[in-house]
């Protein structure tokens, strides 16, 4: 009996030291690095909710890393950093909009291409730029109608 009493004495600290450092660990992952602000808006296209259009923020500054977003149908977004990491990088951005999704004929099932209906000014050759703060930015794209480019397929 006394061994049990040592035992469960010598085992205790190690459990209840361990607890906190289990939580502590499993909350780092919830938060974003210090340098992401989260982002989310709405997208229109000549006063119309634009869906299912891609959101790419491309910080300014070299060496950052880009977020991507998709428009819901009502033309609403919100940007992903990183796997389970909402936001974008904190500072300018160049953003660019895009509907445009090339054919896949190999996937499974086989996809069709989607044509772009967003003008140029706004991917190919954007003019959009962003800033994003520390903590929440609401952020709106009001895009106007306008020549719309067509990618082809990439020069060998």
């Amino acid at each position: 009996m006394q061994m049990l009493r040592i035992w469960n004495r010598a085992l205790a600290w190690p459990v209840a030291a361990g607890i906190p450092l289990v939580l502590a660990v499993a909350g780092c992952g919830a938060s974003a690095p210090a340098n992401v602000g989260r982002v989310s808006g709405q997208v229109t296209l000549a006063g119309q909710p634009l869906p299912d259009a891609l959101v790419t923020f491309i910080p300014v500054k070299q060496g950052g890393s880009t977020a991507l977003g998709k428009t819901d149908a009502s033309g609403n977004y919100t940007l992903n950093y990183a796997s389970g990491i909402d936001g974008a990088e904190i500072g300018p951005n160049r953003v660019s909009i895009t509907t445009y999704a090339p054919a896949n004929p190999d996937s499974d099932p086989p996809r069709a291409g989607v044509p772009e209906k967003v003008p140029a000014k706004y991917n190919l050759k954007t003019e959009l730029t962003a800033d994003v703060k520390a903590g929440n930015n609401t952020i709106d794209f009001s895009l106007e109608a306008g020549p719309v480019v067509q990618p082809g397929p990439e020069p060998e």
